[in-house]
């Protein structure tokens, strides 16, 4: 049965300062989540989605940690601004989950609070989430989990399903994306976050956002 749930790692984040919310994140990502590092595919846990997500790999990476705070698109800086949590299984109890970053325009930002007022942000939100779920349910509705597996290389088979994953979540939410910046005028872009994804081979389990 398909399933799949959001959770905010951090919200509010159109009334912060920037800076303030990068120190933030910092905290969030690498004291407030689970250390544990990704276990192999085919030996996860069915629990294991109602743990926390494992940022290990990305707190012994600081440069690419600090990359990571900044995109350029269409000549804007976009900022590092929201962590979700999501997952979705398919019908065959396949599936993924991790963590989702989404950049913002600070300028598009002020310039639409100051507009239209903070509370049009609410509704942004919702937005977001509803058209990151439609994209992550369609990646893992198109995805297959089988091709191309080499069962002697775990750590290989999980980076050839994670690249696939990555590469479908990108198509299914390009146009979303480009829909939601003619209508709110705010630029954004959202991401898989590699180092946390865990990919489900079998028995894939959601649970209720906690």
């Amino acid at each position: 049965m398909k399933a799949l749930h959001f959770t905010d790692v951090m919200s509010n984040w159109w009334d912060m300062n920037i800076k303030i919310t990068v120190i933030t994140l910092l905290f969030i990502m690498l004291s407030a989540c689970s250390t544990q590092p990704i276990q192999p595919i085919d030996k996860m846990p069915a629990d294991a989605v109602d743990s926390e997500l494992s940022v290990k790999a990305i707190a012994n990476k600081n440069k690419a940690l600090l990359a990571g705070l900044t995109r350029i698109k269409a000549g804007k800086t976009l900022k590092l601004v929201r962590i979700m949590e999501g997952g979705g299984c398919n019908d065959k109890q396949q599936g993924a989950i991790g963590m989702f970053k989404l950049y913002a325009s600070s300028e598009d930002i002020v310039r639409i609070k100051q507009q239209q007022g903070r509370d049009v942000f609410a509704n942004f939100e919702r937005l977001i989430e509803q058209l990151s779920m439609r994209a992550l349910q369609q990646a893992v509705d198109r995805m297959d989990f089988t091709r191309d597996i080499n069962p002697k290389n775990k750590n290989l088979t999980q980076q050839q399903l994670l690249n696939r994953l990555d590469q479908l979540f990108i198509n299914s939410i390009r146009n979303d994306i480009t829909q939601f910046e003619v209508e709110t005028t705010l630029t954004i872009d959202v991401i898989i976050e590699p180092d946390s994804m865990i990919i489900y081979q079998k028995n894939c389990e959601i649970p209720h956002a906690h």
